[in-house]
């Protein structure tokens, strides 16, 4: 065996051992943050949401490495720092579409300055956690071989995909009603998907083209797991969210109304359209160092 391949070996071993290490530590923190929210212990309360999700997304990144020998965390740090960052500034997005139509409202949420801190640290968890999910998802081979017959996308659809969008993320405006919910929802994929795919970026777009559905599949259904983890880890978090959107308010699954579930699919490829729209805006060698690739 020569130098290179020894240094390779050495590499590889570390990488397995972090991963087990993360899977571990993952484990420990949703049950330092359920023991400590049973008990209402002060500050971990406030960190409950923040603790689960990032031991949610240490334990699948673990999964995902043993299964793919590649990951966010373990090997590929900086694109899981950007999906961080950007998880932060996409919810925002969506807390401003809050302010017109009223989807929800918080309870326990300190009001101290530094105590609003981990109220910042859970909502970065969002887009790391659909995406870790989707490597899972992807690692375990379930949609591998879904295909379907190629389809052929004129420039007349995207266009009007793109003015459909548009259409959609301003109505809810100009027209606050809470069934504006489902623009806000499916809006973001009608304007930044076929944009991503003009510029030869990822889109869901380009796959279907091909027939492939690997990854439209694994996203649509890691938006639903990790839909049902948010409404159950919320239910039982002291700093949490109620919903106000009145369409069977009266059917839940956990706090959410059983029809605003069905929504998190969707959620899953406005995400992904998000990113790598957001990956368009960045420069190519700086794309390439902070391993966006």
């Amino acid at each position: 065996m020569g130098d290179k391949q020894r240094k390779e070996s050495s590499k590889k071993r570390s990488f397995g051992l972090l991963s087990i290490y993360l899977g571990f530590l993952g484990i420990l923190l949703i049950i330092l943050g359920e023991i400590t929210t049973f008990l209402r212990i002060e500050p971990f309360v406030y960190w409950f949401i923040a603790m689960v999700w990032f031991g949610y997304i240490f334990l699948v990144d673990s999964l995902v490495y043993m299964l793919e020998g590649n990951s966010y965390i373990t090997n590929r740090p900086r694109k899981f720092i950007i999906l961080v960052f950007l998880s932060a500034i996409f919810w925002l997005i969506f807390e401003f579409y809050n302010k017109f139509l009223g989807g929800w409202y918080y309870i326990g949420t300190p009001t101290e300055p530094g105590k609003c801190i981990p109220c910042y640290v859970a909502i970065s968890t969002i887009l790391p956690a659909v995406m870790e999910t989707t490597e899972l998802i992807k690692g375990l081979r379930f949609f591998r071989k879904t295909r379907t017959t190629k389809i052929r996308i004129s420039n007349s659809l995207i266009y009007s995909s793109i003015l459909i969008g548009l259409i959609f993320v301003i109505t809810p405006f100009l027209y606050h009603s809470p069934y504006m919910w489902a623009f806000v929802w499916i809006g973001f994929i009608f304007l930044l998907d076929p944009i991503n795919y003009l510029f030869h970026e990822r889109s869901l777009i380009s796959q279907i083209k091909k027939g492939k559905l690997n990854i439209v599949l694994s996203l649509f259904v890691a938006g639903y797991i990790c839909g049902f983890f948010w409404e159950f880890w919320n239910y039982w978090a002291y700093t949490k969210w109620y919903y106000t959107v009145p369409i069977l308010s009266e059917i839940k699954i956990f706090e959410i109304p059983f029809l605003g579930f069905f929504a998190y699919g969707f959620f899953a490829w406005e995400l992904y359209t998000m990113y790598h729209f957001a990956k368009l805006l960045i420069p190519t060698d700086l794309e390439t160092k902070l391993e966006l690739k």
